[in-house]
């Protein structure tokens, strides 16, 4: 049986339920520390005399942004459900298992990687000219991560293979994390924003700290949603094949 359509569909629809947790996560959450940020970008306007015409209201904006988070939450599922699909082909774990260490990976290689060595900076922070330079360094940061998480599936399957002892899959392990980690902070440079001084560490942070958790909150409903649909499925069609080759026999 071809487990693409049911991991397509179950996919989607995971990754509409994650894009619109994340929405409101982020509304809740993270819209606070925002207006900190704008209300610093306004006094620095106001110092500096230079007042700017809003051309869309915030409220505009926050829809706007949760229309992408939703938009972006399916484009990532159409991803997870390739890598879904191709895992589940040769794991033996189950639905719901296969699909949460999927996220998992997904998580660390698109957020948990890239944000450790470049985190979010809130709008206060971070100069328009080098929007093109910080999204490369991202996008390298995430194939560094992808290449790690790939390079540790391929020990895993090798060690499996060969009956590798517990004690060398584990230097295995270590070795390629290490490899990856020396290449990601030690191999790329340094973001190349500083910190305003008008903008205060706390809430540098506190934006960071959210913007990562909406993350991980995207990823584990994208993930768990996805494998009880799975499950649910597999429940459903498993007396159905069952009923139909006792029919057989008979």
């Amino acid at each position: 049986m071809n487990p693409w359509p049911s991991t397509f569909r179950a996919s989607l629809a995971g990754g509409l339920a994650a894009g619109g947790v994340a929405a409101v996560f982020s509304f809740v959450v993270v819209e606070p520390t925002v207006r900190l940020a704008l209300e610093v970008e306004e006094s620095r306007a106001a110092m500096e005399h230079a007042h700017e015409a809003e051309l869309v209201s915030r409220g505009l904006q926050q829809v706007g942004g949760a229309i992408a988070v939703i938009v972006a939450a399916l484009l990532l599922s159409v991803l997870y459900a390739v890598a879904l699909t191709r895992f589940r082909r040769s794991s033996k774990l189950s639905d719901l298992t296969s699909a949460l260490v999927v996220a998992g990976a997904g998580f660390t290689i698109f957020a948990l990687a890239p944000g450790l060595k470049y985190p979010a900076n809130p709008p206060a922070v971070g100069d328009p000219d080098t929007v093109t330079e910080r999204t490369l360094l991202y996008a390298c940061a995430i194939a560094i991560a992808a290449l790690t998480v790939t390079a540790l599936v391929a020990v895993t399957r090798t060690a499996q293979r060969r009956g590798w002892s517990t004690t060398r899959i584990s230097w295995s392990i270590v070795g390629v994390v290490a490899a990856g980690c020396l290449i990601l902070f030690a191999g790329l440079p340094a973001g190349p924003d500083a910190i305003p001084t008008d903008v205060g560490a706390g809430l540098v942070w506190q934006f960071r700290l959210r913007s990562l958790g909406t993350l991980a909150l995207l990823w584990t409903t994208l993930g768990l949603v996805t494998g009880t649909l799975l499950a649910r499925a597999h429940q459903r069609v498993a007396p159905t094949w069952a009923t139909r080759s006792a029919s057989r026999l008979e």
